[in-house]
C-alpha cells in the first residue's frame, strides 16, 4: 500500500444523525446513534474509506456524549471516481435522558481515512448536530 499522502481534490461530506435520542424515547443510558456519511470523490481516481475516528467535543451539554472508549470504525467502501456513496454505522453513546439536554445540539468531530492508487488521504471534519426533528433530514 502507498505511504505518501494522495493528491487529489478534497471529496464532498456531509455526516448525519438518522437515529439520536428522539426517535430512541429519549431513554437514558447506553444507546446507539445512527449516522450516515454522504461521501462524493471529486477525484479521478477511486478512493476507498478505511476507518472513521469519532467523538464527541460537546461543551457543558449536549443530548448525548459518544462513548471514548469506541472513537474507530472500520468500513471497505471504494468510491469510484466522480461518483458518490452513502455510508451508514452505529456509534455508540451515552444519552441524558429527558432533561435539560435531550434537545441540545451534539458537536462531533472526526477523522475519515481513504486509500487511493496514489496514497492515503485523510479528511478532518467538525459537524454540530441538531437533535429536533427534521434538523438532520
Amino acid at each position: 500500500m502507498p505511504k505518501q499522502k494522495a493528491e487529489i481534490p478534497p471529496p464532498d461530506f456531509e455526516i448525519r444523525q438518522l437515529i439520536g435520542p428522539a426517535e430512541l424515547n429519549y431513554e437514558e443510558g447506553a444507546i446507539e446513534v445512527k449516522f450516515r456519511l454522504d461521501i462524493g470523490n471529486r477525484a479521478a481516481i477511486p478512493m476507498t474509506l478505511r476507518r472513521i475516528e469519532i467523538m464527541t467535543v460537546n461543551p457543558e451539554g449536549g443530548a448525548y456524549t459518544l462513548d471514548p472508549s469506541h472513537r474507530a470504525y472500520y468500513f471497505n467502501k471504494t468510491i469510484n471516481a466522480q461518483e458518490k456513496a452513502a455510508v451508514d454505522f452505529w456509534a455508540k453513546a451515552y444519552a441524558y435522558g429527558r432533561s435539560t439536554r435531550e434537545n441540545e445540539p451534539v458537536t462531533v468531530r472526526g477523522t475519515l481515512y481513504f486509500q487511493t492508487p496514489n496514497g492515503y488521504y485523510n479528511q478532518v471534519f467538525v459537524k454540530e448536530i441538531g437533535q429536533y426533528p427534521g434538523q438532520n433530514d
